[in-house]
Protein backbone atom coordinates (compact mmCIF):
# COMPACT_ATOMS: atom_id res chain seq x y z
CA UNK A 1 0.00 0.00 0.00
CA UNK A 2 1.16 3.29 -0.86
CA UNK A 3 1.71 5.82 1.84
CA UNK A 4 -0.28 8.90 1.00
CA UNK A 5 1.42 12.53 0.52
CA UNK A 6 -1.10 15.37 0.10
CA UNK A 7 -0.73 17.49 -2.73
CA UNK A 8 -0.58 20.82 -0.46
CA UNK A 9 2.46 19.49 1.40
CA UNK A 10 4.19 18.54 -1.77
CA UNK A 11 3.50 22.17 -2.86
CA UNK A 12 4.61 23.22 0.35
CA UNK A 13 8.06 21.37 -0.11
CA UNK A 14 8.60 22.95 -3.70
CA UNK A 15 8.21 26.08 -2.37
CA UNK A 16 10.66 25.31 0.27
CA UNK A 17 13.33 23.41 -1.52
CA UNK A 18 15.72 25.07 -3.33
CA UNK A 19 17.54 22.75 -6.52
CA UNK A 20 20.40 24.72 -6.62
CA UNK A 21 21.54 24.17 -2.80
CA UNK A 22 20.59 20.49 -3.57
CA UNK A 23 21.94 20.08 -7.11
CA UNK A 24 25.12 21.29 -5.48
CA UNK A 25 25.98 19.01 -3.13
CA UNK A 26 26.63 16.81 -5.95
CA UNK A 27 28.16 19.02 -8.80
CA UNK A 28 30.14 21.73 -8.58
CA UNK A 29 28.05 24.64 -10.20
CA UNK A 30 28.79 28.16 -11.68
CA UNK A 31 26.81 31.01 -12.11
CA UNK A 32 26.09 31.81 -15.86
CA UNK A 33 23.64 34.57 -16.89
CA UNK A 34 20.31 33.70 -14.83
CA UNK A 35 21.13 29.89 -14.96
CA UNK A 36 23.81 27.52 -13.14
CA UNK A 37 26.46 25.47 -14.86
CA UNK A 38 28.23 22.25 -14.18
CA UNK A 39 29.03 18.59 -15.25
CA UNK A 40 26.76 16.24 -15.82
CA UNK A 41 26.51 13.36 -12.48
CA UNK A 42 24.57 11.05 -15.21
CA UNK A 43 26.78 11.08 -18.37
CA UNK A 44 30.48 11.60 -19.23
CA UNK A 45 31.08 15.10 -20.64
CA UNK A 46 34.29 17.08 -20.50
CA UNK A 47 32.15 20.49 -21.40
CA UNK A 48 29.71 21.71 -18.88
CA UNK A 49 26.22 21.06 -20.28
CA UNK A 50 24.24 20.49 -17.05
CA UNK A 51 21.86 23.42 -16.93
CA UNK A 52 19.85 24.23 -12.96
CA UNK A 53 17.57 27.54 -13.49
CA UNK A 54 16.80 28.48 -9.64
CA UNK A 55 13.88 30.75 -11.28
CA UNK A 56 11.97 27.62 -12.69
CA UNK A 57 13.42 25.34 -9.97
CA UNK A 58 14.20 22.60 -12.90
CA UNK A 59 17.57 20.91 -14.11
CA UNK A 60 18.39 20.08 -17.82
CA UNK A 61 21.34 18.68 -18.97
CA UNK A 62 21.65 19.37 -23.20
CA UNK A 63 24.20 16.19 -23.53
CA UNK A 64 22.15 13.24 -22.54
CA UNK A 65 18.47 15.11 -22.19
CA UNK A 66 18.30 14.28 -18.65
CA UNK A 67 15.66 17.10 -17.00
CA UNK A 68 12.93 17.58 -14.35
CA UNK A 69 12.27 19.42 -10.68
CA UNK A 70 14.06 18.85 -7.64
CA UNK A 71 12.35 15.28 -7.31
CA UNK A 72 12.86 13.81 -10.00
CA UNK A 73 16.79 14.92 -9.28
CA UNK A 74 16.90 13.08 -6.15
CA UNK A 75 15.01 9.79 -7.63
CA UNK A 76 17.48 9.61 -10.38
CA UNK A 77 20.74 10.52 -8.34
CA UNK A 78 20.01 8.75 -4.92
CA UNK A 79 17.89 5.60 -6.96
CA UNK A 80 14.85 6.40 -5.14
CA UNK A 81 11.02 6.41 -5.33
CA UNK A 82 9.26 9.82 -5.08
CA UNK A 83 7.92 9.12 -1.93
CA UNK A 84 11.05 8.49 -0.73
CA UNK A 85 12.92 11.73 -2.47
CA UNK A 86 9.60 13.64 -0.68
CA UNK A 87 10.38 12.59 2.33
CA UNK A 88 14.10 13.42 2.08
CA UNK A 89 13.71 17.24 1.28
CA UNK A 90 10.71 17.29 3.97
CA UNK A 91 13.72 15.99 6.47
CA UNK A 92 16.00 18.40 5.75
CA UNK A 93 13.90 22.01 5.36
CA UNK A 94 11.92 20.61 8.67
CA UNK A 95 8.55 20.42 7.07
CA UNK A 96 6.36 17.29 8.77
CA UNK A 97 4.52 15.26 6.40
CA UNK A 98 1.33 13.78 8.18
CA UNK A 99 1.46 10.23 9.85
CA UNK A 100 -2.30 10.66 11.31
CA UNK A 101 -3.64 9.50 7.59
CA UNK A 102 -1.06 6.42 8.00
CA UNK A 103 -2.62 3.22 9.10
CA UNK A 104 -0.20 0.45 11.41
CA UNK A 105 0.15 -1.29 8.24
CA UNK A 106 0.90 1.09 6.05
CA UNK A 107 3.62 2.40 8.59
CA UNK A 108 4.97 -1.39 8.48
CA UNK A 109 5.10 -0.74 4.58
CA UNK A 110 7.37 2.15 4.77
CA UNK A 111 10.21 1.69 2.05
CA UNK A 112 13.01 -0.95 2.66
CA UNK A 113 15.12 1.49 2.13
CA UNK A 114 13.82 4.20 4.89
CA UNK A 115 14.25 0.57 7.21
CA UNK A 116 17.74 0.04 6.17
CA UNK A 117 18.43 3.77 6.66
CA UNK A 118 17.20 4.01 10.28
CA UNK A 119 18.84 0.30 11.26
CA UNK A 120 22.07 1.77 9.98
CA UNK A 121 21.68 5.08 11.82
CA UNK A 122 21.19 3.39 15.03
CA UNK A 123 23.48 0.37 14.79
CA UNK A 124 26.01 3.62 14.11
CA UNK A 125 24.59 4.84 17.56
CA UNK A 126 25.25 1.62 19.44
CA UNK A 127 28.93 1.45 18.27
CA UNK A 128 29.47 5.11 18.75
CA UNK A 129 28.43 5.07 22.37
CA UNK A 130 29.93 1.44 23.12
CA UNK A 131 33.39 3.19 22.00
CA UNK A 132 33.36 6.30 24.11
CA UNK A 133 31.35 4.78 27.57
CA UNK A 134 31.65 0.78 27.91
CA UNK A 135 33.12 -1.09 29.57
CA UNK A 136 35.80 -3.21 27.64
CA UNK A 137 36.15 -0.37 25.11
CA UNK A 138 39.60 0.70 27.01
CA UNK A 139 41.77 -0.96 24.63
CA UNK A 140 39.70 0.36 21.41
CA UNK A 141 40.37 4.25 22.45
CA UNK A 142 43.76 3.58 23.45
CA UNK A 143 44.27 2.68 20.15
CA UNK A 144 42.53 5.21 18.30
CA UNK A 145 44.82 8.10 20.90
CA UNK A 146 48.19 5.87 19.84
CA UNK A 147 47.18 6.80 16.36
CA UNK A 148 46.92 10.29 17.31
CA UNK A 149 42.92 10.64 16.87
CA UNK A 150 41.25 13.31 18.46
CA UNK A 151 38.01 13.16 20.52
CA UNK A 152 36.91 15.21 17.82
CA UNK A 153 37.90 13.74 14.91
CA UNK A 154 36.16 10.33 16.62
CA UNK A 155 32.51 12.82 17.15
CA UNK A 156 32.64 13.67 13.39
CA UNK A 157 33.64 10.65 12.03
CA UNK A 158 31.38 8.69 14.38
CA UNK A 159 33.92 5.88 15.11
CA UNK A 160 32.90 3.12 17.66
CA UNK A 161 33.91 -0.12 18.47
CA UNK A 162 31.83 -3.26 18.74
CA UNK A 163 31.84 -5.70 21.03
CA UNK A 164 33.98 -8.97 21.15
CA UNK A 165 30.60 -11.04 21.66
CA UNK A 166 28.61 -12.84 19.17
CA UNK A 167 25.43 -11.15 19.83
CA UNK A 168 25.34 -7.65 21.92
CA UNK A 169 24.11 -5.81 18.49
CA UNK A 170 21.59 -8.78 17.74
CA UNK A 171 20.31 -8.03 21.18
CA UNK A 172 20.47 -4.67 21.04
CA UNK A 173 17.59 -4.75 18.16
CA UNK A 174 16.21 -7.62 19.91
CA UNK A 175 15.63 -5.44 22.79
CA UNK A 176 14.01 -2.96 20.29
CA UNK A 177 11.57 -5.17 18.80
CA UNK A 178 13.50 -4.74 15.07
CA UNK A 179 12.49 -7.58 13.02
CA UNK A 180 16.13 -9.33 12.32
CA UNK A 181 15.14 -10.20 8.60
CA UNK A 182 15.84 -6.54 8.25
CA UNK A 183 19.04 -6.13 10.56
CA UNK A 184 20.29 -9.34 8.86
CA UNK A 185 19.59 -7.35 5.39
CA UNK A 186 21.84 -4.85 6.62
CA UNK A 187 24.72 -6.72 6.22
CA UNK A 188 24.93 -6.27 10.34
CA UNK A 189 23.76 -9.74 11.34
CA UNK A 190 24.69 -13.01 9.41
CA UNK A 191 22.76 -16.23 9.94
CA UNK A 192 24.20 -19.09 11.45
CA UNK A 193 25.17 -22.39 9.16
CA UNK A 194 22.35 -24.43 11.31
CA UNK A 195 19.83 -21.78 9.95
CA UNK A 196 19.58 -21.32 13.65
CA UNK A 197 19.66 -17.57 14.67
CA UNK A 198 22.20 -14.66 13.86
CA UNK A 199 25.42 -13.74 15.06
CA UNK A 200 27.26 -10.15 14.55
CA UNK A 201 28.98 -9.26 11.31
CA UNK A 202 31.32 -7.64 13.09
CA UNK A 203 32.82 -8.17 16.87
CA UNK A 204 36.05 -6.42 18.55
CA UNK A 205 36.69 -4.72 15.71
CA UNK A 206 36.77 0.03 15.76
CA UNK A 207 34.16 0.50 13.36
CA UNK A 208 34.20 3.60 10.53
CA UNK A 209 30.70 4.38 9.46
CA UNK A 210 30.31 5.05 5.99
CA UNK A 211 28.08 7.80 5.18
CA UNK A 212 26.48 9.04 1.70
CA UNK A 213 26.74 12.75 0.00
CA UNK A 214 23.64 13.46 2.53
CA UNK A 215 25.11 12.37 5.73
CA UNK A 216 23.20 9.20 5.75
CA UNK A 217 24.52 5.74 7.10
CA UNK A 218 24.71 3.52 4.41
CA UNK A 219 27.07 0.68 5.51
CA UNK A 220 30.02 -0.07 7.96
CA UNK A 221 34.44 -0.87 7.66
CA UNK A 222 35.63 -2.45 10.89
CA UNK A 223 39.43 -3.27 11.92
CA UNK A 224 40.49 -5.38 13.85
CA UNK A 225 42.80 -4.65 17.11
CA UNK A 226 45.10 -7.82 17.06
CA UNK A 227 47.22 -10.10 14.46
CA UNK A 228 43.63 -11.80 13.35
CA UNK A 229 42.53 -11.89 9.96
CA UNK A 230 41.34 -10.37 8.04
CA UNK A 231 42.39 -7.11 8.76
CA UNK A 232 39.64 -4.93 7.84
CA UNK A 233 35.65 -6.22 7.51
CA UNK A 234 33.28 -4.40 5.37
CA UNK A 235 29.61 -4.55 4.97
CA UNK A 236 28.40 -6.15 2.26
CA UNK A 237 26.24 -4.79 -0.91
CA UNK A 238 22.94 -3.63 0.73
CA UNK A 239 20.21 -1.61 -1.35
CA UNK A 240 21.59 1.15 0.34
CA UNK A 241 25.11 0.27 0.02
CA UNK A 242 27.13 0.41 -3.20
CA UNK A 243 31.18 0.06 -2.94
CA UNK A 244 31.25 1.17 -6.45
CA UNK A 245 29.68 4.54 -5.69
CA UNK A 246 30.49 4.97 -2.19
CA UNK A 247 33.72 6.77 -0.85
CA UNK A 248 34.31 6.96 2.87
CA UNK A 249 34.89 10.68 3.78
CA UNK A 250 32.99 12.24 1.27
CA UNK A 251 30.06 13.57 3.18
CA UNK A 252 32.79 15.38 5.96
CA UNK A 253 34.56 16.49 3.00
CA UNK A 254 32.35 17.49 0.12
CA UNK A 255 32.70 21.70 1.13
CA UNK A 256 36.78 21.63 1.30
CA UNK A 257 36.64 19.58 -2.61
CA UNK A 258 34.39 22.42 -3.67
CA UNK A 259 36.21 25.04 -1.95
CA UNK A 260 39.56 24.13 -3.00
CA UNK A 261 38.47 22.37 -6.62
CA UNK A 262 41.07 19.56 -5.97
CA UNK A 263 40.55 16.33 -3.65
CA UNK A 264 43.31 13.75 -2.15
CA UNK A 265 41.95 9.74 -2.94
CA UNK A 266 43.61 7.81 -0.45
CA UNK A 267 43.22 3.77 -0.12
CA UNK A 268 42.01 3.15 3.44
CA UNK A 269 40.16 4.53 6.58
CA UNK A 270 42.97 5.75 8.90
CA UNK A 271 44.98 6.78 5.88
CA UNK A 272 42.01 9.54 5.40
CA UNK A 273 41.70 10.11 9.08
CA UNK A 274 45.26 11.32 9.19
CA UNK A 275 44.71 13.64 6.42
CA UNK A 276 42.04 15.08 8.36
CA UNK A 277 43.79 15.25 11.30
CA UNK A 278 46.45 17.48 10.28
CA UNK A 279 43.85 19.49 8.31
CA UNK A 280 43.74 18.18 5.09
CA UNK A 281 40.40 18.16 4.70
CA UNK A 282 39.38 17.65 1.12
CA UNK A 283 40.28 14.16 1.17
CA UNK A 284 38.43 10.59 0.48
CA UNK A 285 39.25 7.19 0.50
CA UNK A 286 38.32 4.45 -1.92
CA UNK A 287 36.75 1.35 0.11
CA UNK A 288 38.49 -2.04 -0.81
CA UNK A 289 37.25 -1.82 -4.04
CA UNK A 290 38.50 -0.81 -8.00
CA UNK A 291 37.72 2.86 -8.72
CA UNK A 292 34.53 2.86 -11.09
CA UNK A 293 33.28 5.65 -13.09
CA UNK A 294 30.36 6.85 -10.55
CA UNK A 295 33.50 7.35 -8.11
CA UNK A 296 35.15 9.53 -10.09
CA UNK A 297 31.51 11.39 -11.94
CA UNK A 298 31.16 11.82 -8.14
CA UNK A 299 34.62 13.81 -6.87
CA UNK A 300 34.35 15.62 -10.61
CA UNK A 301 30.76 16.89 -9.56
CA UNK A 302 32.52 18.13 -6.43
CA UNK A 303 35.86 19.51 -8.02
CA UNK A 304 34.10 20.84 -10.91
CA UNK A 305 35.54 21.29 -14.64
CA UNK A 306 39.04 22.51 -13.50
CA UNK A 307 39.19 20.45 -10.50
CA UNK A 308 41.87 17.94 -10.14
CA UNK A 309 41.90 14.60 -8.28
CA UNK A 310 45.63 13.44 -6.51
CA UNK A 311 45.44 9.93 -6.04
CA UNK A 312 48.44 9.19 -3.28
CA UNK A 313 49.73 5.70 -3.49
CA UNK A 314 52.80 3.54 -1.62
CA UNK A 315 55.14 3.04 -3.52
CA UNK A 316 54.76 -0.80 -3.76
CA UNK A 317 53.43 -3.29 -6.85
CA UNK A 318 49.87 -2.35 -5.53
CA UNK A 319 50.27 1.13 -5.69
CA UNK A 320 51.35 1.05 -9.67
CA UNK A 321 48.86 -1.82 -10.31
CA UNK A 322 46.16 0.47 -8.97
CA UNK A 323 47.54 3.42 -10.98
CA UNK A 324 47.29 1.27 -13.94
CA UNK A 325 43.81 0.41 -13.18
CA UNK A 326 42.32 3.88 -13.03
CA UNK A 327 43.64 5.18 -16.02
CA UNK A 328 40.81 4.43 -18.14
CA UNK A 329 38.22 5.30 -15.78
CA UNK A 330 39.68 8.76 -15.47
CA UNK A 331 40.40 9.48 -18.81
CA UNK A 332 36.67 8.21 -20.54
CA UNK A 333 35.48 10.54 -17.55
CA UNK A 334 37.59 13.39 -18.51
CA UNK A 335 39.17 14.15 -15.48
CA UNK A 336 42.61 15.21 -14.50
CA UNK A 337 43.76 12.75 -12.06
CA UNK A 338 47.27 13.26 -10.64
CA UNK A 339 49.69 10.27 -8.42
CA UNK A 340 51.84 11.08 -5.51
CA UNK A 341 53.94 8.52 -4.89
CA UNK A 342 55.23 8.54 -1.06
CA UNK A 343 59.02 7.49 -0.51
CA UNK A 344 59.21 3.68 0.27
CA UNK A 345 58.00 2.10 3.60
CA UNK A 346 55.48 5.10 3.95
CA UNK A 347 51.82 5.29 3.81
CA UNK A 348 50.11 8.93 4.15
CA UNK A 349 49.27 8.22 8.08
CA UNK A 350 53.27 7.25 8.67
CA UNK A 351 54.60 9.91 6.55
CA UNK A 352 52.66 12.87 8.16
CA UNK A 353 53.49 11.32 12.00
CA UNK A 354 57.27 11.34 11.07
CA UNK A 355 57.38 14.64 9.37
CA UNK A 356 54.11 16.76 9.56
CA UNK A 357 51.80 18.08 7.17
CA UNK A 358 53.84 20.70 5.42
CA UNK A 359 56.67 18.56 4.63
CA UNK A 360 53.68 16.39 3.18
CA UNK A 361 52.26 19.46 1.06
CA UNK A 362 55.71 20.44 -0.26
CA UNK A 363 56.48 16.57 -1.53
CA UNK A 364 52.92 16.60 -2.97
CA UNK A 365 53.06 19.62 -4.66
CA UNK A 366 57.26 18.84 -6.00
CA UNK A 367 56.46 15.00 -6.84
CA UNK A 368 52.88 14.99 -8.21
CA UNK A 369 52.65 13.83 -11.48
CA UNK A 370 50.17 12.59 -14.32
CA UNK A 371 49.43 9.31 -14.25
CA UNK A 372 51.09 8.16 -17.80
CA UNK A 373 54.41 9.83 -16.04
CA UNK A 374 54.17 8.08 -13.52
CA UNK A 375 53.65 4.73 -15.31
CA UNK A 376 56.30 5.48 -17.49
CA UNK A 377 58.73 6.13 -14.63
CA UNK A 378 57.56 3.38 -12.64
CA UNK A 379 58.27 1.15 -15.85
CA UNK A 380 61.90 2.14 -16.54
CA UNK A 381 62.81 2.17 -13.20
CA UNK A 382 61.18 -1.78 -12.64
CA UNK A 383 62.89 -2.99 -16.23
CA UNK A 384 66.08 -0.72 -16.42
CA UNK A 385 67.11 1.03 -20.34
CA UNK A 386 68.96 -2.32 -21.23
CA UNK A 387 67.61 -3.26 -24.95
CA UNK A 388 65.91 -6.06 -23.03
CA UNK A 389 64.45 -3.44 -20.68
CA UNK A 390 63.60 -1.52 -23.06
CA UNK A 391 61.29 -3.95 -24.81
CA UNK A 392 59.66 -4.83 -21.49
CA UNK A 393 58.94 -0.88 -20.83
CA UNK A 394 56.95 -0.74 -24.33
CA UNK A 395 55.17 -4.08 -23.54
CA UNK A 396 54.31 -2.34 -19.97
CA UNK A 397 53.03 1.07 -22.01
CA UNK A 398 51.21 -0.53 -24.52
CA UNK A 399 47.83 -1.26 -22.81
CA UNK A 400 47.47 2.18 -21.03
CA UNK A 401 48.37 4.21 -24.28
CA UNK A 402 45.94 2.20 -25.77
CA UNK A 403 43.53 3.23 -23.48
CA UNK A 404 43.49 6.73 -23.69
CA UNK A 405 41.25 8.08 -25.85
CA UNK A 406 41.99 11.46 -26.38
CA UNK A 407 44.46 11.08 -29.63
CA UNK A 408 46.44 14.59 -28.97
CA UNK A 409 47.01 13.81 -25.51
CA UNK A 410 48.31 10.20 -26.38
CA UNK A 411 50.80 11.66 -28.84
CA UNK A 412 52.31 13.87 -26.42
CA UNK A 413 52.74 10.49 -23.85
CA UNK A 414 54.01 8.34 -26.73
CA UNK A 415 56.68 11.75 -27.85
CA UNK A 416 57.57 11.38 -23.50
CA UNK A 417 58.11 7.73 -23.74
CA UNK A 418 60.12 8.04 -26.89
CA UNK A 419 62.40 10.73 -25.19
CA UNK A 420 62.98 9.07 -22.15
CA UNK A 421 63.62 5.49 -23.21
CA UNK A 422 66.00 6.89 -26.55
CA UNK A 423 63.86 5.22 -29.30
CA UNK A 424 62.00 6.86 -32.83
CA UNK A 425 57.84 7.94 -32.30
Amino acid sequence: MTVYIPEEKISEIKHAADIVDVVSEVVALKKTGKNYLGLCPFHSEKTPSFSVSPEKQIFYCFGCGEGGNIFSFLMKQDGVTFPEAVKALSRRYGIELPTRTMSPEQQRRMSEREHLLAVNKQAMEFFHQFLLKAPGSEKARAYLSGRGISAETIDRFKLGFAPRSWDRLLQFFSKKGMPLKLVEKSGLIVPRKSNNGFYDRFRDRIIFPIFDLSGQTIGFGGRILDDSTPKYLNSPETPVYNKGRSLYGIYQAKSRCREKETVYLVEGYTDLLALYQHGIENAVASLGTALTGDHVRLLKGLTGTAGKVILVFDSDEAGIKAARRSIEVFDKEYVNAQIFVLPTGHDPDSYLSEFGVDAFLEMAARHTMGVMTFLIGSAVERHGLTMEGKIQVLADMAGPLAQMTDKGERSLYIKELSERIQIDE
